[in-house]
């Protein structure tokens, strides 16, 4: 990550995006990063995504690079006419074409709705195929509808254009639709300790307890200048708001109500006035503790797993106290009442 002028971080041009297209998703994965779920919303209107597709083009264009775009969710296949008619406006926009398309597989339940939909993915460029396989997703999706769609791409797209999250599990699966609390907690073990999970959304109220957990003084230090100002990656859901890499729930800025390029130069000029991405860049999860104390946030006596952890346990509790909401939000990345009442009543799984 470079330094400005004057020392301090400097922001990188953004190469790689994300649009989230949804919020709504058949699962409710204990890992999941957004709060995905039946009763979410936040849908990006078939206009919009292709307006900000035309908008990161234009933002990697002016710094001398090729933007890479993927659709994402939520999950992006919930609601496949809309799908088909970003990538088709897209397409006849002259847009970079899709990088690649993630899902979780729930939709593919015939051979041949699976091949049609496979193949008007293809004739419309898209360069990968993202498949979601793993003991959280395989709790809601059962697992023939996964190989189904990995075998059915292999054949379409062709082997070298299929990827799959996680191979490992793909090759010896666990179809856990049907397990128990029990089952699933031992499958979920293992799993979290060979992939390490990211602990932000949902992952963070549902997961931690599978894992050796601090007092938040452990993360001093740990800044997140790298992961913030230094990532080339942003996602960008249907209400326009632009978050860093992964860390979704903290907003950089909003591309509805300025172009890509705009919110960038924002971001690179004024990021201090932000104030959980300056606590953040400068002090890591540790600092953003240190000041929502002086709002009334009390560390929790169990710790934290990791510096994600706290971050995502502080941001939860101004979320739900109205402050900073120009840069927490939006409220499909935080649980709500349901889910928290859900957490509670569960060891986690």
């Amino acid at each position: 990550m470079g330094l400005t002028n004057t020392g301090q971080p400097e922001l990188a041009c953004w190469e790689f995006a994300g649009l989230l297209l949804t919020y709504w998703c058949n699962a409710r994965c204990a890992f999941c990063y957004v709060f995905g779920g039946p009763n979410r919303g936040g849908e990006m209107p078939v206009d919009r995504a292709v307006e900000l597709w035309r908008g990161l083009d234009r933002h990697a264009a002016a710094n001398g690079k090729t933007m890479r775009v993927h659709l994402a969710g939520g999950e992006p296949f919930g609601d496949w006419p809309r799908l088909l008619a970003i990538l088709q406006k897209a397409r006849q926009a002259g847009l970079t074409p899709p990088d690649n398309i993630e899902t979780n597989a729930f939709w593919a339940t015939d051979d041949e709705l699976t091949r049609a939909r496979l193949i008007a993915l293809d004739e419309l460029g898209l360069r990968m195929l993202v498949v979601s396989a793993d003991v959280f997703h395989q709790q809601f999706v059962p697992f023939e509808r996964v190989r189904r769609c990995v075998e059915t791409a292999r054949t379409v797209l062709g082997p070298g254009r299929v990827r799959v999250r996680w191979w490992d599990f793909y090759n010896a699966p666990l179809d856990l639709t049907r397990a128990g609390e029990a089952e699933r907690r031992q499958a979920f073990d293992p799993a979290l300790r060979r992939h390490q999970e990211r602990l932000t959304g949902r992952a963070a109220l549902r997961l931690p307890h599978f894992l050796s957990r601090y007092p938040a003084a452990q993360f001093r230090g740990e800044t997140c200048a790298k992961a913030i100002l230094g990532s080339r990656h942003v996602h960008i859901d249907g209400h326009g708001n632009i978050f860093p890499g992964v860390c979704s729930g903290i907003i950089l800025g909003n591309a509805v109500y300025a172009t890509v390029q705009e919110v960038w130069q924002d971001v690179a000029q004024h990021w201090q006035d932000n104030p959980v991405v300056a606590a953040l860049v400068c002090g890591g999860s540790y600092e953003l503790l240190r000041r929502a104390q002086a709002h009334g946030f009390q560390e929790s006596p169990g710790g934290y797993a990791n510096k994600c952890h706290l971050c995502a346990c502080v941001r939860q509790f101004l979320f739900e106290r109205h402050i900073w909401p120009e840069v927490i939000g939006p409220a499909e990345c935080y649980a709500d009442q349901a889910e928290q009442r859900a957490a509670d009543a569960s060891t986690g799984v």
